[in-house]
């Protein structure tokens, strides 16, 4: 399989841990306000990392890092995703995923063959918003599945969200937070203008404190830990 990206030391994207980072390319979904439009819709100038390039990178940064990280875009719309994780396991590696949760049947064969040590699963909305934000067909049940797919195998897992200003109001975030039934951990992520898939809003507002608190309160009824990253 092909990467878009490598970030060869990162110590915030694994709990704990010196990771290595791996992008996928290519995404369903094409939130306006996303970071990484140059993954979610990839074109001739995004960077292409061979799987033999990252599994040699892997090899070398080995005794520097305990854990690898793959993200996007979408890492489950890799079909090859699988194969690729026992390698990285065979290397020693302990492994994150993060995802949007589309793919609830390939984030559950992950999950039953023990290739995953944590997953990041990002809530985007309220299920009666997905389709506008996500701007996609997507079923939101499937995130709601996926959910639970994570809570029930027994891997470490967190939940998170970010923040924008007029698309998560606190009742949305109740809503959100009541549809998932809740769960071990939710980081609240405030959305920051800039490199947006959409560039209307690079310009956007950043959600004030007050906005991201009343977020966190709407959320803290439903998770053990609920904090503002």
């Amino acid at each position: 399989m092909e990467f878009g990206g490598i970030q060869k030391t990162s110590l915030i994207d694994y709990p704990a841990k010196i990771a290595v980072v791996l992008f996928t390319k290519g995404c369903n979904y094409a939130c306006s306000y996303c970071h990484n439009p140059h993954l979610a819709a990839p074109d001739e100038k995004t960077p292409t990392v061979t799987e033999e390039e990252a599994l040699e990178a892997l090899r070398k940064r080995r005794k520097y890092a305990d854990a690898l990280v793959v993200t996007g875009g979408e890492p489950t719309l890799q079909k090859d995703l699988p194969a690729f994780l026992r390698k990285a396991r065979g290397l020693g590696y302990l492994i994150k995923l993060d995802t949007n949760g589309s793919n609830p049947l390939f984030l559950s064969q992950l999950l039953k063959e023990g290739l995953l040590d944590y997953v990041a699963l990002d809530l985007k909305a309220a299920p009666e918003d997905y389709p506008l934000l996500t701007k996609s067909k997507t079923d939101a049940e499937s995130v709601r599945k996926s959910a639970e797919a994570i809570k029930k195998s027994g891997v470490d897992y967190e939940f998170r969200t970010t923040v924008v200003p007029g698309l998560h109001e606190a009742r949305k975030i109740k809503s959100m937070s009541e549809w998932v039934d809740g769960g071990k951990r939710l980081f609240l992520q405030r959305f920051r203008p800039g490199y947006c898939l959409d560039p209307k809003w690079n310009n956007k507002n950043e959600p004030t404190d007050a906005e991201m608190k009343a977020a966190l309160e709407a959320a803290k009824p439903f998770f053990k830990e609920a904090k503002i990253r």
